[in-house]
């Protein structure tokens, strides 16, 4: 057997109270016509009116349970959104960082390459310095022995004159 809510309990109650009622009226009265419309009328009022209260305490509870939903969304979202921001913060930052060291290893490589340019520089203009050395040298070295084969021909050709 269903178990009956205090609600269809009162319902039932104010069912039993209207027919106790309405057969006391017509055994009273002629107008027993007139008085079971006003009380069908009285009653319809009241289930109405019960039908209104619930549909609107209903609402309430609906708009309530909205409110609630709404707000815990917009704070999942608003802490996600904060979240994502300070992830995406986090990551500029590391990226900055990554662009720095990479900037300054170009540098370095930069300074280094300049180093071996001038290196290179001052070699060639040693090696060159030392080549026009040589060369002179080799030169001054001809000639000394250029001077030595004239020398030793002139004292070959005044020995064998005499």
């Amino acid at each position: 057997m269903p178990r009956i809510t205090a609600a269809q309990q009162k319902k039932k109650t104010e069912v039993d109270e209207l027919e106790v009622t309405l057969s006391q009226q017509s055994a009273s009265s002629d107008d027993s016509g007139n008085m079971l419309a006003v009380v069908a009328q009285q009653m319809q009022a009241s289930w109405e009116k019960k039908k209104k209260e619930k549909e609107t305490k209903f609402l309430q509870l609906a708009k309530r349970e909205l409110e609630k939903d709404l707000t815990a969304h917009a704070t999942r979202l608003a802490k996600n959104t904060e979240e994502m921001n300070k992830a995406y913060e986090t990551f500029v930052a590391a990226y900055a960082a990554a662009e720095d060291e990479i900037r300054a290893l170009w540098v370095a490589i930069a300074d280094e390459q300049e180093i071996f340019v001038d290196l290179a520089r001052r070699k060639l203009l040693s090696s060159t310095a030392a080549e026009q050395a040589r060369e002179d040298a080799q030169l001054g070295g001809m000639a000394a022995c250029k001077r030595a084969c004239e020398d030793l021909g002139s004292l070959i050709g005044s020995l064998s004159a005499s």
